[in-house]
């Protein structure tokens, strides 16, 4: 299926649902946002430290699936659960719908553009939080166990029924940090290698010391 990504921010979110709209559970608010004041004191938060909190995959001009994430301290949720805290370091991902169920690889699809993106801008850790048992009904608010394992996560601490998990980003060098690194290695080996004879020299040598030698009667 073709599908084009777009950030999510004020203006894209139009394109969620209401409930998401008004959701601010990740952020704190149960009962969702208080005022408009309020969320937009927050977008505008996680539009200056991270600049958007998510991403959308857009067909045909609708809404396929939407991913919302962000470094933890945008999303004061992640530090009320009893298997936190999350890395200093990684960033959240906190939740995603698609349109439908026949739509479900959409939201691979999605994670995986997502993963490359934070693979270029050089985060080392992505990590979730799941349900450590399959739940009867699914819950927007947390990620699928399964589905995180399918796309490398791997468990750190459980507790009281949910899980951490983690994805290592490291082992990805971006190519600009690849380029630098491989500039370091090579002037590293100019300044080890010893100043050797220039070839001509050497051939020179050679012929003097072999003229030296007498020559069979």
């Amino acid at each position: 299926m073709i599908y084009q990504l777009q950030d999510l921010d004020k203006a894209s979110a139009m394109l969620l649902p209401e409930d998401c709209r008004s959701c601010g559970w990740w952020q704190g608010k149960d009962g969702g946002w208080s005022s408009s004041m309020q969320a937009d004191s927050w977008e505008e938060s996680a539009l200056e430290s991270f600049g958007g909190w998510g991403k959308l995959a857009i067909g045909d001009d609708e809404l396929l699936g939407m991913i919302q994430y962000g470094p933890a301290g945008l999303f004061s949720r992640s530090g009320d659960f009893a298997c936190g805290p999350t890395s200093t370091d990684a960033v959240l991902l906190t939740c995603s719908i698609v349109s439908g169920s026949i739509n479900e690889p959409i939201r691979k699809s999605l994670l995986t553009a997502v993963l490359a993106e934070l693979k270029e801008r050089e985060i080392p850790t992505v990590e979730a939080f799941c349900h450590q048992d399959e739940t009867p009904e699914k819950d927007c608010r947390l990620f699928d166990q399964e589905f995180l394992r399918g796309c490398g996560f791997f468990p750190v601490r459980g507790s009281r029924g949910l899980q951490l998990m983690r994805l290592e980003l490291g082992g990805m060098e971006p190519a600009k940090a690849r380029r630098q690194k491989t500039r370091r290695r090579l002037l590293e080996r100019i300044k080890r290698t010893s100043p050797n004879p220039a070839p001509a020299a050497t051939c020179q040598s050679r012929e003097k010391s072999s003229s030296r030698i007498p020559l069979c009667p």
